[in-house]
């Protein structure tokens, strides 16, 4: 690894120094990995009680280039990372199930993620992995990067994909779309602590702007493997710029109330609170958490005032029990690291505990976040990677609408 002259080493995230000279000394992190508390009897099966071996963990310094440093866990879960310097760290670890190890129906992998603090004498932390669970929807790609304001100024461009991963038909009728309202920057006039009553309740999300699928029952069914696209517009972007996709054979497309509507295309109709400002429905950035929802009546859900100095928000909480699914995209941009306070989540961590893919924002036009197709594992459907924990389930690649890597 090639590391910065002094005139930039506070962006480098880790120490050439040896690690010798006493522990009071040392830099870096002593990582213990274990099964979570309500997980006890998967580590009893696996004869895991001590810790978990053989996992992977990932750490990157926030402020620095984006990239993962890693190492493995011992036999009895421990992972070594003595070259890290103090600062905070984003911190993921998984670890797949082969056949032989498989635990209960449904478990094919352990992962967790946080954000974390390492003092410049040297950590030591604890960290529990949490199972996946068997899931019937989920959330496969997120096309959103924000295009280059002196070259385009252009933001219809945005998709997301849904794939069926379960082994059973799911019907999209009454679905609800819709994006968390906070993302993990905070602000002079919101900080961390402030924004945690909307950010952290494991009761729910909260939200501002929502889309209902239409169809009243019966109408939009989806096989099991197989996946929908939903665009903003849908539409040939490729017309704007040659790097952005042709989306007029999407399945699905928002509708907002001054939208251009595809009639060929199936519409999200806007639900509340109120309509999207652009007029085209909700836009949803990288660094945004998305969620997929079942029928909700807005009517009935709980809301909220955020207070804020340019003036108060009304948010409504969609509950936990309505949930299908969320994903936390994350961009790589070192500048806004330093530059900014990271929140310790975007939502409770019962439903994503760290960000992933990790996209340039604003230049990988090219590029969109995707989930991960499980090690080894054809199944019913050809399972995707479901732990919540998005900096797991997540990677960065060519965009595919539609098309499941």
């Amino acid at each position: 690894m090639v590391l910065c002259a002094a005139a930039c080493a506070g962006d480098v995230g880790f120490s050439d120094a040896p690690p010798g000279g006493g522990d009071h000394l040392r830099p870096g992190l002593t990582l213990h990995v274990r099964l979570a508390p309500e997980a006890a009897d998967i580590a009893q099966e696996l004869g895991w009680t001590a810790g978990v071996p053989g996992a992977e963990v990932r750490v990157h310094r926030i402020g620095t280039d984006f990239a993962w440093e890693t190492a493995v866990t011992d036999e009895q879960g421990t992972a070594h990372l003595p070259r890290l310097v103090g600062g905070r760290y984003r911190v993921a670890v998984y670890r797949p199930l082969s056949e032989t190890e498989a635990g209960p129906a449904g478990i094919e992998a352990l992962a967790a993620g946080r954000i974390m603090n390492i003092a410049a004498a040297g950590t030591e932390q604890m960290i529990d992995l949490v199972p996946n669970r068997t899931g019937s929807l989920v959330i496969s790609e997120v096309y959103a990067p924000a295009t280059p304001a002196a070259e385009l100024r252009y933001n219809f461009h945005m998709f997301f994909e849904l794939y069926n991963n379960s082994d059973r038909t799911v019907f999209l009728d009454g679905l609800t779309f819709g994006r968390a309202s906070l993302i993990d920057i905070a602000s002079p006039a919101n900080s961390c602590v402030q924004s945690a009553r909307f950010r952290k309740d494991p009761d729910g999300v909260w939200a501002e702007f929502l889309h209902r699928f239409p169809g009243s029952g019966g109408e939009h069914p989806l096989a099991p493997g197989d996946a929908v696209v939903v665009a903003l517009d849908a539409v040939d972007h490729s017309v704007i710029d040659p790097r952005l996709p042709d989306l007029s054979g999407a399945d699905f497309e928002l509708l907002g109330s001054g939208d251009v509507d595809n009639p060929e295309v199936p519409n999200l109709v806007e639900i509340g609170l109120r309509p999207w400002f652009h007029g085209h429905g909700l836009l949803f950035y990288v660094q945004h958490s998305l969620f997929i929802a079942g029928e909700v009546d807005t009517a009935t859900l709980e809301r909220a005032t955020w207070a804020l100095p340019g003036g108060d928000v009304e948010l409504l909480r969609i509950a936990a029990g309505d949930l299908i699914d969320v994903v936390w995209t994350e961009d790589n941009d070192a500048l806004s690291d330093r530059r900014y306070e990271r929140c310790d989540g975007v939502v409770h961590e019962t439903f994503d505990q760290l960000g992933g893919g990790y996209l340039q924002n604003g230049v990988e036009l090219t590029m969109s976040i995707q989930r991960l197709r499980l090690p080894g594992n054809a199944g019913a459907a050809g399972r995707l990677l479901d732990t919540n924990v998005s900096a797991v389930d997540l990677f960065k690649g060519p965009i595919t609408p539609g098309t499941i890597r």
